[in-house]
C-alpha cells in the first residue's frame, strides 16, 4: 500500500511541475494533511468501505471547496474514483516526503532543556548540513527539562547527543569503572 501511495504522489509532484504550480500543490497537500490529522472522522469516512464513492467525492468537495487548486481537485476525484481514497492520508505524506527530497530540505528533530533562540537554531542547522548536505533545514523543535542543558539532535538515522544528562551519565559511568 505504501508503495501504491507513492507511486501517486510522484504522479502528483511531476505533474505539478510540468503545470508549473509545484508550490501551491504543495500548501495544498499540507493542509490536506492537516486536516486530516485534525479531523480523524474525514479520515475514517475516506477509509470506510460503506460509504460510496460520490459521497466521499462530495465531502471533500465541500470541505476543500475554493481552498485548493484545480489539480488537486482533480487529484483527489481521480483517485476516489479509482477506490483508491483510503490512501490519500498516505498518499499526502509520500507527496511532503518526495517534495522535501526534489528541493533539498531536511527534517532535523532537535531536543532541548530550553526554548532555542535565533542564534542557536542557526547553529544547529549549520551542523545538521555538515551532517547531511541539503539546501535547507527545517527544526522541529523538542523541550525536555530531563536534558539539563545542550541538545540531541537527530538527522535521518544519525544521532547526536550533547546533552548535559548525557554527559552526567558518562562521567558517573566512569567514575564507577575506576571503583570511585
Amino acid at each position: 500500500m505504501k508503495q501504491i501511495a507513492s507511486r501517486y504522489a510522484e504522479a502528483l509532484l511531476q505533474l505539478a511541475v510540468e503545470k508549473n504550480v509545484l508550490e501551491r500543490i504543495h500548501k495544498d497537500v499540507v493542509y490536506f494533511a492537516l486536516v486530516c490529522k485534525a479531523n480523524k472522522r474525514l479520515v475514517t469516512t475516506l477509509k470506510s468501505p460503506i460509504i460510496e464513492y460520490k459521497r466521499k467525492l462530495s465531502v471533500l468537495k465541500t470541505i476543500f471547496q475554493d481552498k485548493v487548486h484545480e489539480l488537486t481537485h482533480r487529484f483527489l476525484a481521480m483517485v476516489i474514483q479509482k477506490h483508491r481514497e483510503a490512501l490519500l492520508p498516505a498518499m499526502a505524506q509520500a507527496f511532503l516526503v518526495q517534495y522535501d527530497q526534489r528541493q533539498s530540505i531536511k527534517k532535523v528533530q532537535i531536543t532541548t532543556a530550553f526554548p532555542l533562540s535565533e542564534q542557536h537554531a542557526l547553529q544547529l542547522q549549520q551542523i545538521a548540513r555538515k551532517i547531511a548536505p541539503c539546501q535547507q533545514v527545517v527544526l522541529d523543535q523538542e523541550i525536555d527539562t530531563t536534558l539539563i542543558g545542550g541538545y540531541v539532535l537527530r538527522v535521518d538515522d544519525k544521532r547526536l547527543d550533547r546533552s548535559l544528562c548525557r554527559q552526567l551519565h558518562t562521567l558517573q559511568k566512569s567514575y564507577v569503572a575506576a571503583g570511585y
